[in-house]
């Protein structure tokens, strides 16, 4: 069972990716919390599954939004809106955790669709979903929007290819719609970079590293949702450490 924690109690919040490592971590953590959260991702039984984990801990029954942020029509989005505004008449916040990376090696072989479909998950459909959400965030108490990104995306590396390049841009995004709404006092906007944490996109990259899993990240999940979260608008979240050697020794791995 899930411990009574209030510190979320009454809040809602959206999750993309809510079927993968972090997404699901972000889920139930907030739930835990006492959040009642929405369920976002592509493929359904992953999502059932952290559904399944929620409610049999004894958190709020979640919401799920089965959806894929790289085809969603504008229609499908707004019914997204239409429907947590309808039936939770709030969103507090929006937890951006969908992540694709199928391609690492130099650009001249990146192909078109391997192009486009890392700009659609990982920056497009961020932005679309962010953009349809925007009014119902800011009519809501203390509104938070978290861009997960990735320590990749800073170092701009050779051979990380659309995914370094789309991550680099949800970084831009970001900091822009946090600019936006400096000082307006409706919406907190962060990135969330957590460093080397082991989930399956990260072992793509680096199958040999010794990393902490993603339950580590809960606190901070839940510290970045709260009405009185201790973190400012445009404040860049990166609660692990980085060993520069092990990257290194991953990295010409990936490279060899």
């Amino acid at each position: 069972m899930m411990t009574a924690d209030p510190t979320l109690e009454g809040r809602i919040v959206l999750i993309t990716g809510a079927g993968g490592d972090l997404g699901a971590v972000a889920a139930e953590a907030c739930a835990g919390a006492g959040a009642t959260v929405i369920l976002l991702g592509r493929t359904l039984t992953r999502l059932e599954a952290t559904y399944d984990r929620i409610v049999r801990q004894g958190g709020p029954e979640p919401l799920l939004a089965p959806l894929d942020l790289a085809a969603a029509t504008p229609e499908e989005l707004s019914a997204i809106a239409g429907s947590v505004e309808s039936r939770l008449g709030a969103l507090h916040g929006l937890i951006h955790c969908a992540a694709h990376m199928d391609y690492l090696g130099p650009l001249r072989d990146v192909g078109d669709a391997q192009w486009r479909d890392a700009l659609d998950v990982n920056l497009t459909g961020a932005f679309r979903l962010t953009r349809t959400l925007l009014p119902l965030l800011t009519r809501s108490e203390a509104a938070a929007v978290v861009f997960v990104t990735d320590s990749e995306a800073e170092r701009r590396r050779s051979y990380w290819g659309p995914y370094a390049v789309a991550k680099a841009g949800l970084e831009a995004f970001a900091l822009v719609l946090a600019d936006e709404y400096d000082g307006a006092g409706t919406l907190r906007v962060n990135l969330l970079t957590p460093g080397p944490v082991r989930t399956r996109l990260r072992r793509k990259a680096f199958p040999a590293e010794t990393a902490p899993g993603p339950a580590a990240l809960a606190p901070c999940f839940v510290d970045l949702m709260r009405s009185d979260s201790p973190y400012a608008n445009g404040e860049r979240i990166a609660p692990a450490a980085v060993e520069p050697s092990v990257i290194e020794e991953e990295i010409q791995h990936v490279r060899t």
